[in-house]
């Protein structure tokens, strides 16, 4: 059971997040705004394509209007938003409908979507109670929220800023409090969850955090690291794995990014761990077992480009070795990685960067290019490992062929709609 977690991307809306046994990865709802542009799905191929079928769930949460619109959404167009695999067979996809009701604001509404054979069929479960954190939203409230993070077949969690927990798969949900303050990050390892929270300020974009950690259901949150500096822009994330906690997040300045470290039972302090980046604009950070970590750099951004730089270490972050820098195109925001060697990047305005030798090359797929270029023009296409052989990766504001699937550490994928 290996946990990691990769960086936020406000610029693009992206953030991932991963929990012990599984991998998560989100999109900020990016507005309330219903259909793609020109750039029209239906001019996708069909080819390697499927339909997903679909069966509806009775709902537990007890909250008439979300429940309404969930069933008259039920085999319509969903956007993906997030996705959390425990496994290569079984994940969960959040989503919004299109804004075509703007009656009963449809968009705000999350609709859950659960598989268990790998993508191929999906199941509905009741929408959450909380209301999508719409861009620039997932900086402040409580109640909101823009990504999911499960742990098994039960133990799952709603956040961003909001923090919502489930201990049913997802058919029922209760909202959580940490002082009133906003989660940035979230993971969980070793029987705990560990958050990052604090205030942020949705004009400046301006982030305080603090590192918190908890037994699942238990309301007593543990203050188990409060850095020395106290804005960061943008919020920050936590990716733990074997019960050590790693936080990294960049600097308002863009000098070099943060990453601190500790235990996330709070046995000892966390410290800062030596980086390899002298500056950077964004930051990815993977984690696998035996204290192998992956950070690449991105610089400031321009036209569509960006100077990466990556960097392996075999020792919790103590040493670190450069490896391939991948390619120039997009804007690098998050990374999830295996014991075995697969990296998987993506970003803002890139495709889905894959390497299978620690990071000593990197690859694209062909199969992936209608979306990648779907991607150059703004629709964030998003991947992340789920085993060692399978991944997944989901496009913003699509509505068909909108998630796809590989399950030969991303030489190839498969496209299904899902509703």
């Amino acid at each position: 059971m290996m946990s990691i977690s990769s960086s936020t991307f406000r610029g693009s809306g992206l953030q991932a997040a991963v929990a012990a046994g599984g991998v998560a990865l989100a999109l900020s709802i990016a507005a309330c705004g219903g259909q793609p542009d020109h750039h029209s799905t239906s001019q996708r191929p069909a080819a390697h394509a499927s339909t997903v079928q679909l069966s509806s769930a009775p709902s537990s949460i007890g909250q008439p209007p979300t429940t309404l619109v969930q069933d008259r959404m039920i085999g319509r167009p969903l956007a993906p938003i997030s996705v959390s695999f425990v496994s290569g067979s079984t994940g969960w996809l959040l989503g919004t409908p299109t804004c075509a009701d703007r009656a009963t604001h449809p968009c705000r509404v999350l609709l859950l979507r659960k598989t268990t054979d790998g993508g191929h069929t999906w199941s509905a479960l009741p929408s959450l109670p909380a209301p999508g954190a719409l861009q620039g939203q997932t900086l402040t409230g409580n109640v909101a929220v823009s990504s999911i993070v499960f742990a098994n077949a039960h133990l799952g969690w709603a956040y961003g800023p909001g923090l919502w927990t489930t201990h049913d798969g997802g058919r029922s949900w209760r909202h959580v409090s940490i002082h009133g303050l906003q989660v940035q990050g979230l993971a969980y390892s070793d029987s705990r969850v560990v958050v990052t929270a604090g205030k942020c300020n949705s004009g400046t974009r301006l982030c305080h955090f603090s590192v918190y950690s908890a037994h699942p259901g238990s309301s007593a949150w543990q203050l188990i690291a409060r850095p020395s500096q106290v804005t960061w822009q943008p919020p920050a994330e936590v990716v733990a794995v074997g019960g050590t906690g790693y936080v990294f997040t960049t600097r308002t300045d863009l000098g070099p990014p943060v990453l601190l470290a500790g235990p996330i039972d709070g046995s000892a302090a966390w410290r800062p761990v030596p980086n390899p980046c002298h500056s950077a604009w964004s930051v990815a950070v993977a984690a696998a077992p035996e204290g192998r970590l992956f950070l690449g750099c991105g610089s400031e951004p321009g036209a569509g480009t960006q100077m990466k730089s990556a960097y392996l270490s075999h020792d919790g972050g103590r040493t670190w070795r450069a490896v391939a820098r991948p390619p120039a195109s997009g804007y690098l925001g998050a990374a999830t990685m295996t014991s075995s060697g697969t990296i998987f990047l993506s970003g803002g305005r890139m495709d889905v960067y894959v390497s299978r030798d620690w990071g000593r090359s990197w690859h694209t797929s062909r199969s992936l290019a209608n979306a990648a270029g779907m991607a150059n023009a703004g629709f964030a296409l998003s991947g992340i490992i789920t085993s060692t052989d399978t991944g997944v990766a989901f496009q913003a504001r699509v509505y068909k062929d909108q998630v796809w699937f590989t399950r030969d550490r991303g030489r190839t994928w498969t496209a299904v709609t899902v509703r």
